[in-house]
């Protein structure tokens, strides 16, 4: 045992860390071992970061990202075992920008940084533009994890929206502010995507904050993209997107726990996903949060415009042009 901490201890301060960052002091009782999912605390992926960060800070402790789908669901008292088996941290690290986890991609967080640097940067930042699209299409690979969310067992994923969040099918007029969901560089093409999608039988769900569109999340039974689903009465999630200015509210992983509802009313009775490797902040949130399990993993190589799967998933291994679920 690396700590001396006694486990009574860890867990009273742990409950009492997310008692004031996540449920702003309330003094509602917190049972220690219940899945944090399973807590009712309204927590996103945010949410679940700036807890990693502040158990780091009050124990002196590194944690790894990957402590949220090493072990599945996690309690209070897995978190404060965790932290009694990790050895102190001998040097301070530097706290992590709350506005940079908002930022989803290294595009973005690309874009900002050379933002700053006035002229110089905006040039910059306009060859890179002109370049990512061209440097996609000759050579990408990622790998991903793959998830599966089960529709048909008793316990059930509810999120609610935060308030003015309504939830809800797309409407045919909505479609042109689907636009302010990306970022400029992404936004022309990834209308261009969604306009595809759709045609092809994906169900639009939308978060919307009065009349404007904030979140957007794809269902579907045949699947989507470079993705097929041929397991019974299963479905895809997929295409997850939030305004940028509406991230850290949580929006995204409600219209989540939604599509679950939707699938229900089809008859589907599972919903499979992908997320790549590096996206902690998901990952965290489908395993915590929304009930999901990891049950594959598979890697995407795209060279001079053609993609090639690669994936085990359970028991079965296979490789192709799309990832068939």
């Amino acid at each position: 045992m690396i700590s001396t901490l006694e486990p009574a201890a860890a867990e009273r301060e742990i409950a009492e860390i997310v008692r004031a960052e996540l449920l702003l002091g309330s003094e509602r009782e917190i049972p220690l071992d219940l899945p944090l999912g399973e807590l009712g605390l309204g927590l996103d992926s945010l949410a679940l970061v700036n807890l990693l960060t502040a158990i780091e800070a009050s124990f002196g402790v590194e944690l790894s990202d990957e402590i949220w789908i090493a072990r599945g669901p996690l309690s209070i008292q897995d978190l404060a075992e965790i932290v009694r088996n990790t050895a102190p941290r001998l040097a301070p690290v530097d706290a992590v920008e709350p506005e940079r986890q908002l930022l989803q991609s290294r595009m973005e967080r690309l874009e900002r940084k050379l933002q700053r640097r006035g002229a110089v940067g905006r040039a910059a930042w306009a060859a890179v533009r002109a370049a990512a699209p061209m440097q996609r299409f000759l050579f990408a690979r990622t790998r991903h994890l793959l998830l599966e969310r089960r529709l048909d067992e008793d316990s059930s994923t509810e999120l609610a929206p935060p308030p003015g969040i309504e939830l809800r099918t797309l409407a045919n007029e909505e479609r042109p502010g689907l636009a302010d969901l990306w970022p400029p560089v992404h936004a022309r093409r990834m209308q261009r995507i969604f306009e595809k999608e759709v045609a092809g039988g994906a169900i639009a769900l939308v978060a919307c904050e009065g009349a404007r569109v904030v979140g957007l999340d794809l269902v579907s039974r045949r699947g989507g993209l470079d993705v097929e689903v041929k397991s019974p009465r299963s479905c895809f999630g997929y295409f997850l997107a939030e305004a940028r200015a509406a991230r850290g509210r949580g929006i995204g992983l409600a219209l989540t726990a939604y599509s679950f509802a939707v699938a229900r009313e089809r008859g589907w009775i599972r919903q499979f996903a992908h997320v790549w490797e590096g996206n902690s902040a998901m990952l965290a949130a489908a395993t915590q949060l929304l009930g999901f399990r990891i049950v594959g993993h598979a890697r995407r190589t795209h060279v001079a415009g053609i993609t090639r799967w690669s994936w085990k998933l359970g028991e079965t291994q296979g490789s192709g042009p799309r990832l068939v679920l």
